[in-house]
């Protein structure tokens, strides 16, 4: 049974930081907004380390005031290398944008909360365990969607335009069979939330600490992440290539290991490690086990069409090293709702108008892609822990750090050169086809 169709502006698909923020700022423009979000509020979700260039989003909304109040600061990142000993920090401080020399770490459960309740306290109609279960079109436009609610029965609702914001499940992409993997990047993260990790004093005690250890070939690194929240508790998580979860697999199998594979699995990685194994000395895992996800790069063909915009992870995601997830949804998410309004305002530009849009975040995404992938090949390692580095170097990589890709400085530019000539160097650790290159 289907209810009566109501219409609205704008149908947001999806609850998370890119469908929250695309709702805020379209009810600021003064359109009304539903959002739909299939999952009930608060609940788990990686990417729980925020960059300096997501808190000009977070002020814009509004919303940054209780980010502060409830979040543990942010002044950097520290990097360990235990295959050559070396270390590194990076201040955002010396960014060459640096209006925000910080940024947060946030529990995802509560930071997502935060912004879905922000986005209905500002205006917006907001439905949790609400799944949308097709968008509508007319011709090849999207003029809505069908939703299913716990509540009632099957809903139509009509729109001028829709926003997919449904992460992973990336609906218009999916529906047109248009996601492809990113070349390079088939990584698994292995994962759990301690307490009782090492941590600084002060203001360094809300860095990320990225700690470098190797496969056995020493041909790629594989790698920690240690988040630490205001709370106590410091999220940790192994990431790891193809070949060493297939390698050890099967050691823990030769072993006769019977336990949890994931807890097998983290356990060799924190073995691997000596700084991982000092950080987490006397710390316990909060969690039953360790949990796992593989398989999370993608990207998207198109991140728009008539009548439909995908934000975040619904247009792609590249990997969480240097936390680009959350970064990547909330800049879209505003931009995006941005250029809805334009294109309401003057139906005849939508096209230009988005197409200016898709541009922009496209070379956003390739900057990161490009500093991933150069990471894993090898050389971009060999930057982060170079001595001496000149100042212009430092404060290059401390922007790319703090997320300053959606711009058109000549720095960047400088970057982009030469993250690609970094990956065509002979030396790179590195089998990707130089034509499937960001």
């Amino acid at each position: 049974m289907t209810t009566a169709a109501s219409s609205v502006d704008v149908v947001v698909v999806g609850g998370g930081p890119g469908g929250s923020v695309c709702a805020s700022r379209l009810v600021q423009k003064g359109l009304s907004v539903r959002v739909f979000e299939k999952e009930e509020f608060p609940r788990f979700h990686l990417g729980e380390s925020l960059l300096p260039q997501s808190l000009p989003v977070l002020d814009a909304i509004g919303v940054l005031p209780a980010v502060r109040e409830q979040f543990i600061f942010k002044y950097g990142a520290r990097f360990h290398d235990d295959v050559k000993g070396r270390k590194d920090r990076f201040a955002f401080a010396d960014a060459w944008k640096n209006e925000h020399p910080h940024a947060f770490q946030v529990p995802r459960d509560l930071f997502d909360a935060l912004l879905l309740d922000h986005a209905k306290k500002v205006g917006a109609q907001v439905h949790e365990r609400a799944r949308v279960l097709r968008i509508l079109r007319e011709g090849t436009r999207a003029v809505g969607v069908e939703v299913e609610s716990e509540s009632g029965p099957v809903e139509t609702v009509h729109a001028r335009f829709v926003v997919d914001a449904s992460g992973r499940d990336a609906m218009t992409a999916h529906t047109s069979r248009t996601t492809t993997k990113i070349d390079g990047l088939d990584q698994t993260a292995i994962f759990g939330q301690f307490r009782g990790v090492q941590r600084p004093e002060g203001e360094l005690a809300g860095d990320i600490d990225i700690v470098l250890f190797r496969e056995d070939s020493g041909a790629r690194p594989n790698w920690f992440w240690f988040i630490p929240f205001k709370d106590g508790r410091t999220s940790v998580g192994a990431v790891v290539s193809r070949a060493w979860i297939k390698d050890r697999r099967a050691r823990l199998a030769a072993e006769g290991f019977a336990g949890h594979e994931a807890d097998g699995l983290f356990a060799r990685a924190v073995a691997e490690s000596k700084s991982a194994t000092e950080l987490l000395a006397g710390a316990t895992n909060i969690w039953p086990s360790a949990r796992a996800t593989a398989d999370f790069s993608y990207r998207v063909r198109d991140l728009h069409g008539d009548g439909w915009v995908a934000v975040g992870d619904a247009g792609g995601f590249i990997d969480p090293l240097f936390s680009t997830g959350a970064h990547v949804a909330m800049v879209s998410g505003m931009t995006a709702a941005d250029a809805i309004v334009a294109a309401l305002e003057n139906p005849s530009s939508e096209k230009e108008t988005f197409a200016a849009w898709q541009t922009a975040m496209r070379s956003g995404a390739e900057t990161f892609i490009l500093a991933v992938q150069s990471f894993y090949a090898g050389p971009l390692v060999e930057y982060l822990f170079a001595e001496n580095k000149h100042t212009a170097l430092r404060r290059s990589i401390t922007s790319l750090l703090a997320g300053d890709v959606f711009t058109d400085s000549i720095w960047l530019r400088d970057a982009r050169t030469r993250l690609r000539d970094m990956l065509a160097q002979p030396g790179a650790a590195t089998t990707l086809d130089p034509s499937k290159l960001a």
